[in-house]
């Protein structure tokens, strides 16, 4: 009885080339950079940095990747574009905000409730700061959580 040959899993090739690569040629120390890649991606054009010094058409299966630039931004709609800011970032400035905001609100409407007691001003107009004290609360914890939902997306 015959045993079944195990299957080799085709190697994947390596991904395409970029211009601003830093690559090596083989049997060489020098580290040059891509700056032009064909249409199949099989050959590139290459320059010492700092020189004049060029090669045309080099092969990049000879060639050793040293560092790769990273891939351009893409405007399609069907990929996942990368967060391009601290989340916890963000939120921690908007909640220092949201404080400082809030406490400076609380120390001015304090002032204006001591100052309209003071005038003998009816309450009525003290009730009037406390309800805008507490809408102001209200909304910026509104936005906040709008805020993070939108950025947990």
């Amino acid at each position: 009885m015959t045993k079944p040959r195990k299957k080799i899993a085709a190697a994947e090739p390596p991904p395409m080339p970029s211009i601003g690569d830093k690559v090596r040629m083989p049997r060489s120390e020098s580290v040059l950079e891509v700056t032009s890649v064909s249409r199949d991606g099989d050959e590139v054009n290459l320059q010492l940095p700092g020189t004049n010094l060029q090669w045309f058409r080099v092969r990049t299966d000879t060639l050793t990747f040293v560092e790769r630039k990273a891939p351009a931004r893409t405007s399609n709609p069907f990929t996942s574009p990368e967060s391009v800011f601290d989340v916890g970032e963000v939120m921690e400035r908007i909640h220092n905000v949201e404080r400082e905001n809030l406490q400076r609100l609380e120390d001015d409407v304090s002032i204006l409730t001591k100052y309209l007691k003071a005038q003998n001003v009816p309450k009525t107009a003290t009730d009037a700061l406390e309800g805008l004290r507490r809408k102001q609360r209200e909304s910026w914890k509104a936005a906040v959580e709008q805020i993070e939902e939108l950025l947990e997306e």
